[in-house]
């Protein structure tokens, strides 16, 4: 069952700054749900360490600089004055993405251009949003300056 929502998936980048721009105005324009999703992972090197993980801090710290984020890039409440709500999950960004909007009206992403080698290392949240998801996917470019 579709969901009038928007999820935006959501990183400190410029492109991550324009998809949450572009989704929170077309949630207003449809009179929609705008869920804000901030998706992060421990650092692979961390995690092959074998170190005891602070999963606690990582994940304060992780809502903390969302919200933070959110506040300073489109405001920390919505057009009629409630406060903006950020899910902040652990995980592979793209699968995360892609499941928790599988309900959604929309989902909206970041886009920038990986080429060559980091391609292959980071690949792409937003390559694998448009091939697996359930609903529209709107990738949006980084605002030039």
């Amino acid at each position: 069952m579709t969901t009038n929502t928007i999820v935006v998936g959501v990183d400190e980048t410029p492109a991550g700054a324009a998809a949450l721009r572009w989704a929170a105005e077309e949630a207003e324009l449809r009179g929609a749900e705008l869920k804000i999703v901030h998706v992060w992972q421990i650092d692979a090197a961390i995690a092959m360490a074998g170190a005891e993980v602070p999963w606690m801090a990582y994940e304060s710290d992780a809502r903390s600089n969302a919200a933070r984020w959110v506040a300073e890039t489109i405001g920390a409440e919505d057009a009629d004055g409630n406060p903006r709500r950020i899910d902040v999950e652990q995980g592979a960004p793209g699968p995360t993405l892609v499941e928790l909007s599988k309900d959604a009206a929309m989902l909206v992403v970041g886009t920038r251009v990986h080429t060559g080698i980091s391609r292959v290392l980071f690949g792409s949240v937003s390559h694998y949003c448009l091939t697996h998801a359930h609903c529209p996917v709107v990738a949006v470019p980084a605002v030039e300056d």
